[in-house]
């Protein structure tokens, strides 16, 4: 079965971090697709980074 986690942050480095610590959790060979993006909030002028993995579950 495929399952989906979606990590986000606002700094860049607790992002990168967020996303180590949670692939470490998972055998890597699971893992079947990383999307990343990121994108500024105008109003706020914040950029914010996103990650959606995909992963199986056995």
């Amino acid at each position: 079965m495929l399952q989906v986690e979606i990590i986000e942050d606002k700094n860049e480095e607790q992002f990168v971090y967020k996303v180590n610590y949670f692939l470490s959790m998972i055998d890597e060979c699971l893992v079947k697709e990383i999307k990343y993006s990121s994108f500024l909030l105008p109003e706020t002028k914040e950029i914010y980074f996103t990650a959606l993995i995909i992963y199986l579950i056995m």
